[in-house]
């Protein structure tokens, strides 16, 4: 299945996570001792307060829930154009829920399966993906393994 992102808002994104000091810690990130403040426990996985914020690298999140989105990891949070709480999303074309909520969520079920999903790609990717678009979309195929920006 390929989506389609408004490359202006992806390019919004990404300059507010690669200007942020801290970020939010996707859910893999918490399980990569890397990410730990020293003398966090040494268990499997951390909780965010265990984290050292300015060691998460710059990137978006690729989220599947109510629609396919991808977000900033970048704290404090870059706030939503409609005034809503929360942070800026950039939803697929194809999975709006503002304003299609029952096709946005079949699309997110046939891209992402039925379990809600957050992928984290690192700046570098997002900024080899917007300077190989055409045009004002960027490109997404997903598959049930596999994730690949396409022009």
């Amino acid at each position: 299945m390929i989506l389609h992102f408004d490359r202006a808002v992806i390019e919004r994104l990404i300059a507010h996570s690669a200007s942020a000091t801290e970020r939010r810690p996707s859910i893999d990130q918490l399980f990569d001792k890397q990410f730990r403040k020293p003398g966090a426990p040494n268990k499997e996985w951390a909780g965010e307060e265990h984290i050292d914020r300015t060691k998460i690298p710059a990137g978006l999140w690729l989220v599947g829930d109510d629609g396919v989105y991808f977000l900033s990891n970048g704290l404090p949070l870059l706030p939503r154009e409609d005034g809503k709480p929360g942070t800026l999303p950039a939803y697929a074309r194809e999975a709006n829920p503002t304003i299609d909520p029952d096709h946005a969520y079949a699309v997110k079920s046939r891209a992402f399966g039925e379990d809600d999903g957050c992928e984290f790609l690192p700046e570098e990717a997002i900024r080899a993906a917007l300077a190989a678009a055409r045009g004002d979309t960027i490109a997404v195929k997903l598959t049930a393994s596999a994730l690949q920006f396409v022009n």
